[in-house]
């Protein structure tokens, strides 16, 4: 009986401790800045965070590192969570900066309550900002607006489970048993964004001074904004073991680029570290640029990007695509037999006429001087002798006409159009590239 008892009171007490509110251990990181990005401002996101702990019983973390190491973003984040919050029910977004990834790591409780959609807006949260320090914030934000409207009805059903576990609790005290904790872990993969994440332009190279990059910024967001079709441009320093053509895909999946259901738009990458460009069109920008019309754009302005001038050759590109979109829109796109005609500069004609007018008098010079034995007249007459021509009949007769004619063969097939791919996403893009 006594033994019976105690359990009872084991149970009732081990209730009460699960019902009382669960307080952030002090001293523990939230926010883990291996980027050092926030770093004037982490004591203060960090107390933040762990209000919300104290308030929900669930951690909020964040993770920003520069790279995996190769490990992948899930594996980086569940070691890193595990080491500084072990067994604990919360989650974690870790964005790694290298690799250009984000991932929401989940356990316990946390996996529970946050689904993919939620994973989604975490996320959007997080990179529709400029600074770091404001990703954080706002993401903290959604996830106390989440936690809001989830951990009423989550409350409930935990509620709900201590009850039902009071005679499992009972018969396991008083058999000596124990129950074992498990967890599971539910990988996630990363998804393509509903709304763009990032700038039209992205400096990672730092090919731009400020001025240049703001100019440049202006003009990329006044051409999107007004053709309906998202114009980019992005440079790095290195490819990171991909090629230029997957980057430059991924980049414009994962970022959320393009416009409408058909993620329109055309993105310029520029990469230093093997002076690597690359073109990639998505939805109706593999219409408005064909291969023939990328390899004209890309004429235009590789010869600035290799003499350096980066500024010039963005803004001949921003241009260039500017007028591409306007054609493809108002009549046909740029293709094989129908691209720009370069415009002729009147200086040329002036130089024509004036070649034309010195080759002329040099003809006639040298006719004049080959008439040595003919003495200039001053009227007509004296160059008539006189009854040395006399005409009594003349007429005109048609006698037949000879006309020959031959068909001109034309080749239809003119090798026009734009070539595609699909990328890691699974989107089509179109595209082409080389070096600088």
């Amino acid at each position: 009986m006594k033994k019976r008892f105690f359990a009872l009171f084991l149970a009732v007490l081990l209730m009460m401790t699960w019902m009382l509110p669960v307080s952030a251990d002090e001293g523990k990181n939230y926010i883990i800045d291996e980027m050092d990005a926030v770093t004037d401002y982490v004591n203060e996101l960090n107390e933040r965070a762990s209000e919300l702990t104290d308030t929900y019983g669930i951690n909020v973390t964040v993770l920003m590192t520069n790279t995996t190491n190769g490990d992948g973003s899930p594996y980086y984040a569940e070691e890193a969570y595990r080491a500084s919050f072990g067994d604990a029910d919360g989650i974690m977004l870790i964005w790694s900066y290298e690799e250009m990834e984000w991932y929401i790591y989940k356990q316990g409780k946390g996996e529970e309550l946050f689904s993919e959609a939620d994973d989604d807006e975490l996320w959007q949260a997080f990179a529709n900002n400029e600074y770091y320090d404001e990703c954080v914030d706002a993401y903290l934000n959604k996830a106390e607006e989440m936690l809001e409207e989830k951990i009423g009805p989550a409350l409930e059903s935990e509620s709900q489970e201590i009850m039902e576990s009071f005679a499992v609790i009972e018969n396991t005290v008083a058999d000596n048993t124990v129950i074992p904790v498990q967890t599971e872990q539910k990988e996630e993969s990363q998804s393509i964004p509903k709304e763009r994440l990032l700038p039209r332009l992205v400096d990672r190279g730092e090919l731009l001074t400020d001025e240049e990059e703001s100019e440049l910024l202006a003009k990329l967001d006044e051409i999107s904004e007004r053709q309906k079709m998202d114009v980019v441009v992005v440079t790095v320093d290195g490819l990171e073991g991909k090629t230029a053509m997957d980057y430059a895909d991924d980049f414009y999946d994962y970022n959320g680029y393009g416009y409408g259901d058909s993620r329109d738009g055309i993105l310029l990458l520029i990469s230093m570290e093997e002076r690597d460009w690359r073109i990639s069109t998505c939805g109706y920008g593999i219409t408005a640029f064909t291969d023939a019309g990328q390899e004209y754009i890309s004429d235009k302005f590789l010869p600035s990007l290799s003499d350096g001038d980066y500024s010039e050759a963005f803004t001949k590109y921003a241009d260039l695509c500017d007028a591409f979109i306007t054609q493809a829109r108002e009549d046909k796109p740029y293709d094989v037999g129908n691209l720009p005609k370069e415009k002729l500069s009147p200086l040329w004609i002036f130089a024509d006429l004036l070649i034309g007018f010195i080759i002329a008098a040099i003809i006639g010079f040298i006719k004049k001087g080959s008439l040595t034995s003919v003495k200039m007249q001053y009227a007509a007459q004296d160059y008539i002798v006189d009854n040395s021509v006399v005409l009594t009949h003349s007429s005109d007769r048609f006698v037949n006409t000879i006309v020959t004619t031959r068909k001109i063969e034309r080749d239809d097939d003119s090798g026009g159009g734009s070539s595609t791919h699909v990328s890691s996403s699974g989107t089509t893009h179109g595209g082409s590239g080389g070096k600088f």
